[in-house]
């Protein structure tokens, strides 16, 4: 027995040592595996990845919204004088627009005329209207033109007619820049015909004439 005892005595701390390790590792093994499956991601799982930059959306134009133009009416092109003509000269006016035609009358483009100075119109010969008629006038000279005439600063009549108050006067202008409807010496449109018109007046000024016709 007292064999048996000792071995037992001897064994003892050895047993201890193997049952402390054995319990050891019982208990790490477990607790190894759980902090390495926390931190390990299980298969087939995704991992969260940082937004990735979102393109910034491209700009289109807007249909605009502005109402596109009118074509414009077309403007009865005046037929300009073969003479050359000097350019304003300092504080004179500009050639202002004629006045429109009257109710019952319109524009005849062939009877159309820019110039300047003393003309015959048409240049070619007379023209021939088939009713009664008017003559719109716009005219400007240089500043004093009036004050220095002795009579009309710019007249209009019938060819050969005499400059002033003749019968055949149709429109005369006293001021340096006027515009005005000429209808003649009875006050009244002129009769159909054939005519040939007679501008007189400084070189100096510029015109602007047209017939109208009713």
């Amino acid at each position: 027995m007292a064999p048996l005892r000792q071995t037992a005595h001897r064994l003892a701390p050895i047993l201890c040592l193997a049952a402390g390790f054995i319990l050891g590792s019982g208990i790490g093994l477990p607790t190894a595996h759980w902090v390495a499956g926390f931190l390990t991601p299980a298969p087939g799982a995704a991992v969260p990845s940082s937004p990735a930059a979102q393109p910034s959306p491209t700009a289109r134009p807007q249909p605009s919204s502005a109402v596109s133009p009118a074509p414009a009416t077309p403007v009865p092109t005046a037929t300009v004088s073969p003479t050359a003509c000097a350019p304003l000269a300092i504080g004179q006016q500009s050639l202002a627009p004629l006045h429109s035609p009257p109710s019952g009358y319109t524009t005849l483009v062939a009877l159309d005329w820019i110039g300047c100075g003393a003309e015959l119109l048409p240049s070619a010969g007379a023209f021939t209207v088939g009713g009664p008629w008017l003559v719109a006038l716009s005219y400007t000279c240089p500043t004093g033109t009036a004050a220095a005439s002795t009579g009309a600063t710019l007249t209009v009549s019938e060819a050969g007619a005499l400059t002033g108050s003749g019968p055949q006067l149709i429109a005369e202008g006293r001021t340096d820049s006027a515009d005005l409807t000429g209808v003649g010496p009875a006050g009244s449109a002129i009769g159909p015909g054939s005519y040939h018109l007679s501008v007189k007046g400084p070189a100096t000024c510029l015109w602007h004439l047209a017939v109208y016709r009713s």
